[in-house]
């Protein structure tokens, strides 16, 4: 059946009943996370249950099968429930008797109409885009939607799709009738089954809320670039286009969340403490956001304060004032807000972690406790005064296995340790995961970092019980051809962009090579990046030991955020590497004390990643924790530990950053123990001189492996 639906299908004003119905569906997805079998429903159940789709005069409902015109007209029609026609109105000649009052309610509605020869072609498949037609055409009441087509990018196929069928199918993927897959094909003319026609019932039958979210913002507003893809990618302007993109769908159901970590990270950010990811946030019509950990680092005064002059709520329920026991007074623990006849409770949560991925006199006076139990006494809360539906946005970090799907981390803790019931939607961020499936039948998502993804909780609520009975979860890429920018939002970003150009695109060197965070050892570990030294590790310590003078110099490599091209190194780019405006400090430590440092191994790898400079050390990976480094030497070849015996002559000067010396940065406890630290240069500017000094001598930056960190199981 290759004529398209306009052919055939004619669909006027509908009764009230069924508008209305539609004004809340929307929700587009890259890969949409099956429901929990155990706590949801299958969508073709869900239609049986609600009388909207039959069997075969038994139990077999041929989801499988290919869904014939008559049948998805008989669907929509017990679906809407479209008022009773007279049946005498109806002239086709080829309609079986149970086909006749369903297509005489659907002529009266005046959304469907035969062909000239006075058949209907009952029987005739429905093709993927002509489903989209009637769909759409219901939801708007017959008007041609306004929808931007950019979203049909998705597709390979794209340009295969139907001029007159493109609006209806791009309203239909943002409405989450069809999921799109990036690269893959809509497919238009392939006939659709009945279970599919069952989702396509599901924004009649029922409300739905769409929830966008962001996390790990780290300020990086302005557009970035996928160089594989050759395409834009992120950008504040960019959210700003895909947000409007489904309110324009579904105006009164949808929300937008932040998972923390929002406004450190970048020099457009730094230089206004956060200001102009604030101020484009609020373009947004962010409904809520969470404290991350990194909103810590302008300190305590600046985070208050940017909670006080933002335009949208940002939430921390389970930050704690030790000397009160209760929580802060300088935010709130959640907010309500309504959507679609709605009350939604949006609940914030900061990580556990802050406390050791935090500068510990930012945060000093504060507990940061386990959420679980608060988000059980909260929700008990919010349901006595009315909500309806509650969930989470949150700092709280997960991770997916790519085979399994299996989710671990807090944000799969919070799911199952709240039980069902408690929370409908839980929002992660802090690790910058792509995450998003189902956990104990709740929704939870986290949406990498950097604007490079959006995630999207799409859930379904019943009409009369205002309760939650499908949900999915998924992500949305962030590539600029699948919107359109919003022009307000640019112009913002342009703007604070003006006031720091000239800094920004000071040449500090030029990069002979490109410079990366990955390990020397990438290639022959098994590509594993957090791995001992790296270029930027070994060029930023190296820095940092020539500017205070010390015989070895520390930096982790969690504070290393961004690589390096070949060319010239702007200020604007060292930044990127160097982003949290940490400073070094310089005092006296032990070989002991020195060995230890070393022996901490990265969370992610459980291997030593620490990054420095002025030692030659030589480590085995396979032995125990705390026995691994069999050879510590200066540069010059002074012993440190060597043959099992530390150097007890001398000690040793170390510089290492400010984070680190507080001993509860990333598990360095051992830098706690120095008792004379002494403040030295900020980082940044101490690399940026570094770098000026080789310009100044005529040379390029340049990093080779040194040899300064050999792994021994690596060369047996």
């Amino acid at each position: 059946m290759k004529k398209t639906l306009t052919t055939r299908l004619t669909a006027l004003a509908l009764v009230t009943v069924l508008t209305s119905s539609f004004a809340s569906s929307l929700a587009f997805a890259e890969t949409a996370a099956p429901s929990s079998p155990a706590s949801m429903k299958s969508d073709l159940r869900l239609a049986i249950d609600n009388g909207a789709i039959e069997g075969y005069g038994d139990t077999d409902y041929r989801g499988a099968n290919a869904a014939t015109r008559a049948e998805v007209v008989t669907m929509i029609n017990r679906a809407a429930k479209l008022k009773s026609a007279d049946l005498g109105s109806v002239t086709f000649t080829d309609l079986a008797n149970w086909q006749k009052q369903a297509v005489a309610n659907a002529v009266a509605a005046k959304l469907i109409s035969g062909f000239a020869d006075g058949t209907f072609h009952p029987n005739a498949a429905v093709t993927r885009q002509e489903l989209a037609e009637l769909i759409v055409k219901v939801v708007t009441g017959g008007q041609l939607p306004k929808v931007n087509e950019n979203v049909l990018n998705y597709f390979k196929d794209s340009s295969s799709i139907a001029k007159e069928s493109r609006p209806y199918v791009a309203y239909a993927v943002i409405s989450g009738i069809f999921t799109p897959t990036l690269d893959g094909n809509f497919n238009p003319t392939a006939e659709v089954t009945r279970d599919e026609v069952a989702k396509a019932l599901k924004p009649i039958l029922f409300k739905v809320v769409d929830i966008l979210t962001t996390n790990d913002i780290h300020g990086k507003i302005e557009v970035g670039f996928d160089k594989k893809r050759n395409q834009g990618q992120g950008g504040i302007e960019t959210l700003g286009g895909i947000v409007t993109d489904f309110r324009a769908v579904n105006p009164k159901g949808t929300v937008v969340v932040d998972g923390g970590d929002a406004w450190q990270g970048t020099l457009i950010s730094n230089t206004t403490n956060g200001q102009s990811v604030m101020d484009t946030m609020a373009q947004v019509q962010y409904d809520a956001a969470a404290i991350g950990n990194h909103e810590f680092d302008f300190g305590r005064d600046v985070l208050i304060d940017n909670i006080k002059k933002a335009k949208f709520p940002i939430l921390g329920a389970n930050i704690i004032d030790d000397k009160t026991g209760k929580r802060v007074d300088w935010t709130q623990p959640y907010v309500i807000v309504e959507k679609d006849g709605l009350k939604i409770g949006i609940i914030g949560f900061a990580t556990p972690q802050t406390t050791t991925t935090t500068k510990s006199t930012n945060i000093e006076g504060l507990s940061f406790v386990n959420p679980v139990p608060m988000a059980k006494e909260l929700s008990a809360e919010l349901r006595a005064k009315g909500v309806d539906i509650i969930m989470v946005t949150s700092h709280l970090p997960g991770e997916q296995n790519q085979k399994s799907a299996e989710i671990i981390s807090e944000l799969a803790d919070l799911a199952k340790g709240t039980g069902n019931g408690t929370l409908d939607a839980i929002v992660g961020g802090h690790s910058h995961m792509r995450v998003a499936g189902i956990v104990n039948g709740i929704p939870v998502v986290e949406a990498q970092s950097w604007l490079y993804a959006v995630g999207h909780i799409q859930l379904f609520v019943d009409k009369s019980t205002k309760q939650v009975v499908s949900s999915n979860a998924s992500l949305l890429e962030t590539y600029t051809n699948l919107t359109t920018a919003d022009a307000k939002i640019h112009q913002t970003v342009e703007d604070y962009k003006a006031k720091i150009s000239a800094k920004s695109g000071e040449v500090e060197v030029v990069a002979a090579e490109p410079l990366t965070r990955k390990s020397f050892r990438f290639a022959t570990n098994g590509g594993v990046d957090r791995d001992g030294a790296s270029q930027l590790g070994n060029s930023i310590t190296d820095a940092m030991r020539a500017s205070e003078k010390s015989d070895i110099a520390f930096t982790n490599i969690g504070g290393i955020r961004a690589d390096v091209d070949k060319g010239e190194l702007t200020y604007g780019k060292m930044f990127e590497v160097f982003p949290f405006g940490n400073y070094n400090v310089t005092g006296t430590m032990t070989a002991a004390q020195i060995k230890k440092a070393l022996e901490v191994t990265d969370k992610y790898t459980n291997l030593p990643a620490i990054q420095f400079s002025g030692m030659k050390v030589e480590w085995d990976s396979t032995k125990p924790l705390g026995e691994k480094y069999s050879k510590i030497t200066l540069v010059d070849g002074t012993p440190i530990y060597v043959d099992g015996k530390f150097n007890t002559d001398r000690t040793f000067k170390v510089t290492t950053n400010d984070f680190m010396a507080t001993g509860s940065g990333d598990g360095f406890t051992v830098f706690g123990e120095v008792k004379d630290w002494k403040d030295g240069a900020i980082m940044l500017d101490a690399w940026v001189n570094y770098a000026n000094s080789l310009k100044a001598a005529g040379k390029e930056l340049s990093v080779q492996d040194d040899g300064r960190d050999v792994r021994l199981d690596l060369k047996k």
